[in-house]
């Protein structure tokens, strides 16, 4: 509870501050464009995609505790810089260093729910870790956008780095003896990877494609709520009360989650979530021209809220994956590579949103972007196993 649990809502919590604000911050401090707030937006993702590979190599070779509490020193950093950016690049690497954080601290948390929790107990269990995280994400829009409208567009950012010292505390009096060291040392860091990836390579195409999509769509759900709300001149407060109300209906669902993975299978979160995700991208991008009886306004809460439906229905999915398919034996190199595969989902879809809403429209990134969901149902549905362990009965 004190040592994975309470530090991972407060994390979150920080995280969420920022979802209705970042996009804004960079359009209106710095004149980003859809393009460039599309990289804003991407760059935590590309540093977390980018030291995945790393942090279960760091994770293997100094243990849990030294590794997660770096994370959240760098963490801390990171939010001070993004509050103090002079400009849009000071930004971007502000959000990368977050990205990096964000790798070390959340595979070494992996790693050890994969070592301790049982297979047919992991989906309840994860699922109620998502479900923290997604309750601390309805307090972080709310309060992210009340603090920009009404304080400055710079204070969620200073909130985030005054949380994430607080849990630093938390982690460092709670993580003594929170050790987990599985690597062979003496082997070096690309022997590690090559090793890893060649042993375990038809999982990483099949079910690593299918959590990037989800990622993808996950990371596009991000983007588009805030920028279409200001699209349609809402307020700041405004955009955050209905990225909470997304986040809402996301949280109600864990409970549902996580029975369905425990009881019938992790694909019969994942396919539904495909589904409906994508439908309320390809809803969403109908609000510069709304369906009938339906305004701007309506048309993105009614987008907002199915996509909240859908993610909810996958709380934890990807980490039950991820911890499900681990191997017993140094789990930090495989998950290092799994969160890599499934974190270029996360970084891919707002750059490439950006890009399509730069080169055409923003109504036609939405719709685009939907179609994602396809790729998710085909690999996870008919290319990848069931990883559920189901005990036979007596």
């Amino acid at each position: 509870m004190w040592s994975v649990y309470a530090p991972s809502f407060l994390l979150a919590m920080g995280q969420g501050l920022l979802l209705p604000v970042l996009p804004l911050y960079a359009r209106e401090t710095f004149g980003a464009g859809d393009l460039l707030v599309g990289l804003a937006v991407s760059a935590r993702h590309f540093g977390t995609m980018g030291f995945d590979v790393p942090a279960g190599v760091l994770i293997g070779r100094f243990g849990l505790n030294k590794t997660m509490i770096a994370g959240v020193i760098l963490f801390t950093v990171s939010s001070f810089f993004a509050a103090l950016s002079a400009n849009f690049t000071m930004l971007v690497l502000s959000r990368f260093l977050a990205g990096m954080s964000f790798a070390l601290w959340s595979i070494s948390r992996h790693s050890y729910i994969a070592a301790v929790i049982p297979n047919e107990q992991r989906g309840k269990a994860l699922a109620l870790f998502g479900g923290l995280s997604r309750t601390a994400t309805i307090i972080g829009p709310l309060l992210g956008g009340i603090l920009a409208e009404f304080v400055s567009i710079r204070s969620p950012f200073f909130i985030q780095a005054l949380i994430s010292l607080v849990t630093l505390v938390l982690i460092i009096k709670t993580t003594r003896n929170f050790e987990l060291t599985m690597t062979d040392k003496k082997r070096k860091f690309i022997d590690e990877f090559t090793y890893t990836f060649s042993k375990h390579k038809k999982v990483y195409l099949t079910t690593g494609i299918a959590a990037v999509a989800l990622q993808f769509l996950r990371a596009s759900r991000e983007f588009f709520i805030p920028v279409w709300g200001d699209n349609i001149d809402l307020r700041k407060d405004e955009i955050g009360y209905i990225v909470t109300l997304s986040h809402v209906v996301d949280t109600i669902m864990f409970p549902i989650s996580g029975y369905i993975m425990d009881r019938f299978g992790r694909k019969f979160t994942g396919i539904p979530t495909y589904i409906i995700l994508g439908l309320s991208l390809m809803l969403m991008g109908t609000v510069g021209n709304p369906l009938p009886y339906l305004n701007s306004y309506n048309t993105l809460l009614l987008s907002a809220l199915l996509a909240g439906l859908g993610n909810g229905i996958s709380s934890g999915l990807v980490i039950t994956l991820g911890a499900d398919l681990s191997p017993k034996k140094n789990p930090a190199s495989f998950l290092g590579i799994w969160r890599l595969i499934s974190d270029a989902g996360g970084a891919s879809g707002p750059a490439f949103i950006g890009v399509v809403a730069n080169v055409y429209s923003l109504g036609l990134a939405s719709l685009s972007s939907g179609f994602v969901a396809i790729v998710g149902v085909v690999f996870l549905g008919f290319l990848s196993k069931e990883t559920l362990i189901k005990k036979k009965s007596k």
